[in-house]
């Protein structure tokens, strides 16, 4: 019914009850009443015109809408008459709402998101499993060929591999770009089109290394060219190899690897140009025909209807003849050769993408989702308080509203309406701090080792989370107070001076409680908080086995500007012309003024990316799958553990003689001697590693070093094999530049050295070893920043609530505190009893809250290093902030009762 047809109605029965009401009172005055008796007969026989008018709406049926509209424009004038009062209660709901709608944005994007392509659920990733290997998500080429043949269980399977700082060289202008290499029905078979020109199709991986096309990613066309039409048909080089743009991918599409964007994309037989040195065309390790050379992602189609372990089955037949040809290969590796002959094919659902960043940082994002699911907790108890003490305000308003006949249900409806107004507006503010929030929270997560680079909008589960937070929110902190006023004794509201003391506190118990609740959700929140935080000062100052201070790093690849490197390992240099170029550099670098000295290797500590592979110990024959424990390699320059000043235990470095020509050495660090000879001396001892570049020689052990932190400062000791890098040269090699000032000064230096000796040469990776230290340790800084943010944020909201109990306390105790003054008592001993009894409540919430917080502290407990859960330093420490937290904010209430007059308090009375 429109507005004008009801307010047309309304003014009818408004007639219609008037005159019914003036006939009663006609009828009165005939019968010999007086006029003022006729009237008050007439009312009194009429009865209620109020309800009379209620019952007839809710005949007509529309009574619920407008009774809705009513309590909407009475909640908005409610926040327009108390400003103060409605931003106090936004801000809390805001930040509050926004806290977690923010993470939980996070947590959508890196964690729950599908995939933008066509069906994702029915998307698998191929993995192995094996009693002597870890699960494994790497396939060889020939191997993923036989699987995307099985259509009876497929639609299809795609490979692709990433390609890390490809040189994107395009009209004589250079730039790095991260690409990939993907089969010829990668797009297709996702169901990713074309944003302009086309993607690629199977016909451009037929040949190897003929079809040179390329694609680039929608994000990479607008950033770099400007969303420019005319890039397709350009011809490009990539790592120095030419290649033709076909296409550009539609805008949601980054790839199979959230976090991780994707600039270009060429096909899979095009490796051997973009990468010569890994491909290793020609041998026995050649990338494309090598069975055991494990190295792409394997992403299938189910077709309908086909469960997973259905198809793993249907595919183990020819998964196994492909791992038998894989085995027949590895005659010189027979521990391995049975190894792979173990493995069996795991499809896991890849609807997501791939799990990398998910197990990175799916607990720590967790974790903080707790941690801020917990500060809602004490914002919807400092406003349920906050709307208490509002209601006890209103006594008066509520009781006149029940005494003219509205019902418990009426009033009830009318303070949910209230409070649903309030969660909608602090929702509404939530979101946009969220959207600001779920930003910086990403910020800090592109600081680490592997950047994350993730789509964060408010797509339709983030609103829908969002909307779900706010009316729940809203039923927590309005419910009681609601109920409480709803089911008031309207006498009481309406007698006259009311305010005394055992009225004050008998009717105030629930606000009690909600800062008993607020100081224990505190506690938890800053117990968890500091042992997150101990936990990173402990990772900070961790030694992890080399000196870290003023140290310069920077990277170079020389091959992707076609520098020549072996494929295998060479014994006489073979054509290679990146040694003469290292050694330049090092030459160079060594010569500029502060430093003290240099080395460079193909990784550096903590950069989570190294070779790894088994080991042969002559004279050891292999027992109990032994031989099959995973060694990382790492070639490295002379003077490598001299600049890191880590400790040489035994022998000695490398040196410059250590070069393609000379016996092969190596040098174990502690762990790796430990497990191989135990306490026996290593040095002479001879190893091979036949798997490692196809060299099967026997190197002879000359250096034993103390242990380094290779992956994380968590781990435990890796073993470590450290090879000549002038022996087992690689394409791409990092710098390390001892200095004797700070590093940042001689960088400008040293890149210049770079140029001198080609200019085309792409430097990136420019940072301090600290840098990469810190680097290390980006989920422990998330959770330690974010946790210590929030429980600092829930201190100063139970601070709030605090004052505000404090403040109305006094407010209704006046007249008490004023009869305590006259009859003798000090301003002292006022402003102790207030503060006495806002500490005894502090002091419950500590008690519920310590064993609350002791077991929060276990369930963090795989996050900490070097403390303990429930540390009892950290637990003082807290119960101390909170102790100082409390006088603060229970201090100003109380200087406000000592200074009361008293008879002015009387008076008022």
């Amino acid at each position: 019914m429109r507005k004008w047809q009801i307010k047309r109605r309304n003014a009818d029965l408004e007639r219609e009850l008037r005159s019914d009401l003036d006939l009663e009172e006609e009828e009165q005055r005939e019968s010999g009443r007086s006029p003022e008796e006729a009237h008050y007969a007439a009312r009194r026989a009429f009865g209620n015109e109020a309800l009379i008018q209620d019952q007839t709406h809710e005949t007509w049926g529309w009574s619920p809408v407008e009774h809705l509209l009513q309590d909407l424009r009475y909640g908005l004038r409610q926040m327009r008459r108390a400003p103060a009062f409605t931003a106090t209660i936004l801000l809390i709901l805001a930040l509050g709402i926004g806290a977690v709608t923010a993470v939980f944005s996070l947590i959508n994007a890196a964690l729950i998101r599908m995939l933008p392509v066509q069906d994702p659920e029915r998307l698998v990733q191929f993995k192995t499993i094996s009693p002597s290997f870890p699960v494994n998500d790497a396939f060889s080429y020939p191997t993923y060929k036989a699987l995307r043949t099985q259509t009876p269980v497929l639609d299809g399977a795609l490979a692709f591999r990433r390609l890390h700082n490809v040189d994107f060289e395009i009209d004589g202008r250079s730039g790095l770009a991260e690409g990939q290499v993907v089969s010829g029905n990668y797009f297709s078979l996702l169901g990713v089109r074309a944003a302009l020109g086309r993607t690629l199709q199977p016909a451009d991986e037929s040949v190897a290394g003929q079809n040179a096309v390329a694609v680039i990613s929608y994000d990479y066309w607008r950033s770099r060219f400007a969303l420019d039409p005319a890039i397709v048909g350009k011809k490009i080089l990539l790592n120095n190899a030419a290649f033709t743009v076909i296409g550009v991918t539609e805008p949601a599409f980054d790839g199979l690897q959230p976090g991780a964007h994707i600039d270009v994309s060429v096909p899979l037989t095009t490796e051997l140009l973009v990468n010569p040195g890994f491909a290793a065309a020609g041998t026995r390790y050649d990338v494309l025909t090598a069975p055991y050379r494990n190295w792409l992602y394997v992403m299938g189609r189910l077709r309908p209807g086909i469960a997973r372990e259905q198809a793993a089955a249907g595919l183990q037949p020819v998964f196994a003849q492909s791992m038998r040809a894989a085995a027949e290969g590895l005659a010189d590796a027979p521990y391995v050769r049975q190894a792979f002959l173990q493995l069996r094919l795991q499809l896991d659902p890849a609807g997501q993408g791939l799990s990398t960043l998910r197990e990175q940082f799916s607990r720590p994002l967790w974790i903080v989702m707790a941690i801020v699911g917990f500060l809602l907790l004490i914002a919807c108890a400092n406003v349920a308080g906050l709307l208490l003490a509002r209601a006890n305000a209103r006594e008066r308003e509520i009781a006149v509203r029940c005494a003219i006949g509205a019902g418990a249900g009426r009033i009830l409806r009318q303070l949910m309406t209230e409070s649903l107004l309030l969660a909608l507006a602090g929702g509404a503010l939530g979101m946009a701090l969220a959207w600001i929030g779920s930003r910086a929270l990403l910020a800090l997560m592109q600081h680490g080792r592997n950047p994350v680079t993730l789509r964060i909008h408010p797509d339709p589960a983030v609103l829908v989370f969002a909307l779900s937070v706010t009316l729940l929110t809203a039923m927590v902190f309005g419910a009681i107070p609601a109920w409480r006023a709803a089911h008031s004794d309207p006498a009481h509201g309406l007698a006259p001076g009311r305010r005394i003391a055992g009225d004050a506190i008998g009717r105030h118990r629930f606000g009690k409680s909600l800062i008993i609740m607020q100081v224990a959700l505190s506690l938890v929140l800053l117990a968890a908080a500091g042992l997150l935080t101990r936990t990173l000062a402990n990772l900070s100052s961790f030694y992890p086995g080399f000196n870290r201070d003023r140290v310069l790093l920077f990277s170079v690849d020389p091959t992707i500007i076609g520098y020549k490197v072996s494929a295998v390992r060479s014994h006489t240099g073979g054509n290679d012309n990146v040694l003469p170029l290292y050694e330049q550099l090092l030459a160079r670098i060594r010569a500029i003024p502060g430093v003290r000295s240099a080395s460079l290797s193909v990784h550096t500590p903590l950069s989570t990316n190294v070779s790894d592979t088994s080991v042969r110990v002559q004279g050891t024959p292999a027992a109990n799958g032994s031989d099959l424990t995973s060694v990382d390699v790492e070639p490295i320059g002379p003077n490598y553990f001299a600049t890191l000043q880590t400790s040489l235990l035994r022998g000695r470095e490398f040196t410059a003689d250590d070069r393609s020509g000379t016996p092969e050495v190596a040098i174990v660090n502690q762990s790796m001697a430990r497990h191989y000879f135990g306490d026996a001396d290593p040095l002479g001892r001879l190893i091979s590693i036949p798997l490692y570049r196809g060299d099967s020689s026997w190197m002879r052990i000359v250096g034993e070093v103390r242990d380094i932190k290779v992956h994380d400062l968590r781990e435990p000791a890796t073993l470590m094999l450290y090879v000549p890098m002038l022996q087992a040269p690689e394409g791409a090699a990092t710098f390390e530049i001892r200095t004797a000032v700070d590093p940042a000064s001689i960088q400008t230096a040293a890149l210049a050295a770079v140029q001198s000796i080609d200019r085309r040469l792409p430097v990136y990776g420019v940072k301090t070893l600290n840098d990469q230290f810190a680097d290390s340790m980006v989920e422990e800084r998330l959770i330690a920043s974010l946790s210590s943010a929030f429980g600092l944020l829930a201190l100063l909201l139970t601070g709030v609530g605090l004052y505000g109990l404090a403040a109305y306390g006094v407010n209704r105790r006046i007249s008490e505190i004023g009869v305590r003054m006259a009859l003798g008592a000090q301003r002292s001993r006022i402003t102790r009893m207030i503060l006495r009894e806002t500490l005894f409540l502090v002091g419950c919430g500590m008690v519920l809250g310590m064993p609350a917080a002791a077991l929060a502290s276990r369930l963090v407990a795989s996050q900490l290093f070097g403390v303990r859960p429930g540390d009892p330093l950290t637990f003082t420490l807290i119960c101390v902030l909170m102790a100082i937290m409390s006088i603060a904010a229970t201090y100003l209430p109380a200087r406000r009762a000592a200074s009361i007059d008293p008879m002015q308090a009387l008076r008022s009375e």
